[in-house]
């Protein structure tokens, strides 16, 4: 988890100076990791991988343009509100009815990010 606040674009600079992604998201089981760490560090907003600037309303796991299969939208989600939101993060904060879902906002925001290495041999998330 990344120690401060960045925009979506830094946020992936980061993790890429460490070997690493911004998070993609598989399963159940790596949403509920995900919102394990954001508790156990008290972060309500982490940037995830995800993006629609290449094709508006298909989201991708970036750098690679992976197709997205699994998801946790709120509902309503995801809206391109004011034409500008192109990058999927993890919303927890408390005074949403559907805590810990995805929203796509501005990736000019600042929020804290998650960071996702892959094992070269099995694809596996590490760490």
């Amino acid at each position: 988890m990344g120690p401060e606040e960045e925009t979506w674009f830094d946020g992936m600079k980061m993790c890429q100076i460490h070997g690493s992604n911004l998070a993609s998201v598989e399963s159940q089981e790596e949403q509920n990791f995900i919102v394990s760490l954001m508790r156990n560090s008290h972060k309500t907003v982490v940037w995830l991988g995800g993006s629609d600037w290449t094709v508006e309303g298909k989201f991708v796991w970036e750098p690679y343009g992976d197709d997205i299969t699994y998801s946790n939208y709120a509902p309503g989600e995801p809206n391109n509100h004011h034409g500008v939101e192109d990058c999927l993060l993890i919303d927890g904060s408390s005074h949403k009815d559907f805590s810990f879902t995805w929203d796509d906002r501005n990736c000019d925001d600042q929020h804290y990010y998650i960071c996702k290495q892959m094992d070269d041999v099995t694809g596996n998330l590490v760490g």
